[in-house]
């Protein structure tokens, strides 16, 4: 079962570009899954950081 598995979701962002071309994506997804269906988050809560970042709390949308 791969549905409701995410209930909150936190990500902190800072102020740093990074030109990599290798880098990572946040969800990644695997071809054995086969009821793969997008998550939607409302946000929660935000927070500013001392060095310039924002910390974004999200919670699962259930419909």
């Amino acid at each position: 079962m791969t549905e409701e598995l995410i209930d909150e979701l936190s990500l902190i962002l800072v102020p740093i570009a990074d030109g990599a071309s290798n880098s990572v994506t946040l969800f990644e997804t695997s071809s054995f899954l086969t009821n793969q269906h997008p998550v939607d988050f409302f946000l929660k809560d935000v927070e500013k950081l001392d060095d310039g970042g924002l910390w974004l709390k999200y919670e699962t949308k259930r419909d």
